[in-house]
């Protein structure tokens, strides 16, 4: 491999260091493997010159070899051939394989600092449209609140809360606006009492 490393110049840009450091545990591994295969054939009585010869080849899935020899270094770990050094290219499987990996892992790497500067910042304000979990003994008679970054427009909403009710409504929008904002106002009377929530229910039926 590092044969293989001097002749490529593609091959020694520091982005593919992770490759290339996995292809060295991958080969520590499998020569780990075919030694310990030895010691157990040995112990056996069944190792013989032909079948030590025969492990390697048998160890490296088809895939793994025809991808390996298609780049040139399987050939170049079984057998160093002194010749004149060449350029090889990268293969258009072998490019877009690493414009993958890379693009991966920008977005995973941009991810992970959007989220550290996300807890960074203690969220003081909720963005629009996100919820933050709440007790229930913190949830109001009105409803759940939402700290919003945003300045809410009370004309605005009546406006739109005026027109929805004209087409679900029609001539009948008045009125009933009118009732809502009745019930409404005596809501807020008897809440500004500070009655007792609970209990809401007579405990003597």
């Amino acid at each position: 491999m590092e044969n293989f490393l001097s002749r490529n110049e593609w091959a020694r840009n520091p982005e593919y260091d992770h490759f290339w450091s996995h292809y060295a545990v991958c080969q520590q591994w499998m020569k780990q493997h075919s030694e310990a295969f030895r010691q157990v054939q040995s112990q056996h009585g069944q190792t013989t010159g032909d079948e030590s010869e025969d492990v390697d080849e048998e160890i490296q899935e088809p895939e793994v070899t025809e991808r390996l020899s298609r780049c040139g270094i399987r050939d170049e770990d079984e057998l160093e051939v002194a010749k004149e050094p060449e350029i090889e290219e990268m293969s258009d499987e072998m490019k877009d394989f690493f414009a993958k990996t890379k693009e991966h892992r920008q977005k995973l790497k941009a991810q992970r600092i959007a989220e550290k500067q996300k807890e960074a910042s203690g969220k003081p304000w909720l963005q629009e449209n996100e919820e933050e979990y709440v007790n229930v003994e913190q949830i109001s008679v009105r409803g759940r609140g939402q700290n919003t970054a945003q300045h809410r427009d009370a004309n605005a909403e009546f406006m739109a809360k005026r027109e929805n009710a004209k087409k679900l409504y029609g001539d009948a929008a008045e009125k009933i606006l009118s009732l809502e904002s009745a019930m409404e106002m005596k809501f807020e009377s008897e809440y500004a009492k500070n009655p007792p929530m609970w209990p809401n229910i007579p405990l003597r039926f």
